[in-house]
C-alpha cells in the first residue's frame, strides 16, 4: 500500500510539473513525422498479464511491422527527433501514465515484450510477480545497450544475461535498495558514456558471437569442400 501510494504521489506531481515539457514533446513528434504521437506496445505486466506500455514515438510510423521490435545501433527506423528522445530518455516519461493507473510502478523489473517473456524458464518467471517499473539496476546498467548491439544473436545473449540480474536484484530487493535505484536512475538521464563494467559484457558478446560467426563460417566451407 504504502508502495502505491508513493507511485501515485510522485506520478502526479511529476506529470503536473512536466506538463508543459510533455506538450513540447509531443509537439516535436508531431511536427518531425505526423501522428501517432505515442507509441503502445504490449508488455508483460504483474503475473504476465499484458498491458499497453506508452512511449513517445521515436521510429517511423508502423516500424514494428516492418523490422520487429528490437532496435539495434545506427537503425534507420529512428527519426531525428527520436534520436534525442531516445538520447535523454524522454520517450519514456509518458509510462508515468502507466504508473498512474496502476500497471507500473516507479521501481522494479522493466516490463519485456511478450516474445520475450515467453521464453522465461519456470524459475525465471519469478520476474513476472513483480509489477513492472519505469527502472531497476538493470535498465541502469545496460542504459547503453542499442549503442553497441548490432544483431538478434547479440540480443539473446545480453537478454539471459538480464534475466539473470533481474533475478539477482529483486531475491536482494529492499525498500532501500529500491530508493538507492531511484536516485541513480535520476543521476542516469543524462547522457553519459557506457561504464567498464556494461562495455566489458558488450564486448564480451560480440567476442562470442564472431567465434560462432567463425565457426559456421567454417563448418559452412568445411561441407563444401567435401562435395564431390
Amino acid at each position: 500500500m504504502t508502495r502505491r501510494l508513493i507511485d501515485l504521489l510522485v506520478a502526479v506531481i511529476a506529470l503536473i510539473a512536466l506538463s508543459p515539457l510533455l506538450a513540447l514533446l509531443s509537439l516535436l513528434v508531431w511536427a518531425s513525422s505526423g501522428r501517432p504521437i505515442f507509441f503502445l506496445q504490449s508488455r508483460a505486466g504483474l503475473n504476465g498479464a499484458p498491458f499497453r506500455m506508452i512511449k513517445f514515438r521515436t521510429m517511423r510510423r508502423n516500424a514494428e511491422q516492418t523490422g520487429g521490435s528490437l532496435t539495434f545501433k545506427a537503425d534507420p527506423r529512428i527519426t531525428p527527433v527520436g534520436r534525442f528522445l531516445r538520447r535523454w530518455k524522454f520517450d519514456e516519461l509518458p509510462q508515468l501514465l502507466n504508473v498512474l493507473v496502476g500497471e507500473m510502478t516507479l521501481i522494479g523489473p522493466r516490463p519485456e515484450v511478450l516474445d520475450w517473456s515467453e521464453r522465461y524458464t519456470r524459475e525465471q518467471r519469478e520476474i513476472l510477480r513483480a509489477k513492472p517499473g519505469l527502472s531497476d539496476p538493470v535498465q541502469i546498467l545496460f542504459r547503453h545497450e542499442q549503442d553497441y548491439l548490432g544483431s538478434r544473436s547479440e540480443y539473446e545473449k545480453l537478454f539471459a544475461i538480464k534475466v539473470r540480474k533481474q533475478m539477482e536484484y529483486l531475491r536482494g530487493r529492499t525498500p532501500l535498495s529500491d530508493l538507492v535505484t531511484a536516485f541513480r536512475t535520476c543521476r542516469a538521464l543524462f547522457p553519459s558514456k557506457a561504464g567498464e563494467d556494461e562495455l566489458a559484457i558488450y564486448a564480451q558478446i560480440q567476442s562470442v558471437t564472431d567465434s560462432e560467426a567463425t565457426d559456421k563460417s567454417g563448418s559452412a566451407r568445411g561441407v563444401t569442400n567435401n562435395e564431390p
